[in-house]
């Protein structure tokens, strides 16, 4: 029976060891935030971990009734002290088609 130290190789194709300053990747994870504000250009979001300024991300969630999905680029993030989410991030929206733009001035328009 093999141990926790033995490796069994399977591997059809070598690999190589790229060392401490080898290239870095970025792998789409899944955060949950809570939006604090919202307007037709962007929102601002309380998030439990940091989002490099810059990254593009998807953002997910609903308008009344209406599932919203648009792509979005973080421009800012502040530190929140002493708060569950420890950071407010600052999203500006990218690409938004037409019928998700008029879900978000639907609930943009005063009296709705």
């Amino acid at each position: 029976m093999p141990t926790t130290n033995d490796f069994v190789e399977r591997r059809r194709v070598p690999r190589i060891a790229v060392g401490d300053d080898g290239p870095t990747a970025s792998l789409p994870a899944t955060v949950t935030v809570q939006i604090l504000d919202i307007s037709g250009g962007g929102a601002l979001m309380a998030a439990p971990q940091n989002i490099d300024v810059g990254t593009i991300a998807w953002l997910r969630t609903r308008v009344g009734a209406h599932p919203v999905s648009t792509q979005a680029e973080v421009r800012r993030v502040e530190t929140r002290a002493g708060q569950d989410s420890a950071f407010k991030v600052g999203v500006r929206f990218r690409n938004m088609d037409a019928v998700t733009r008029g879900h978000l001035e639907a609930l943009l328009r005063p009296g709705m």
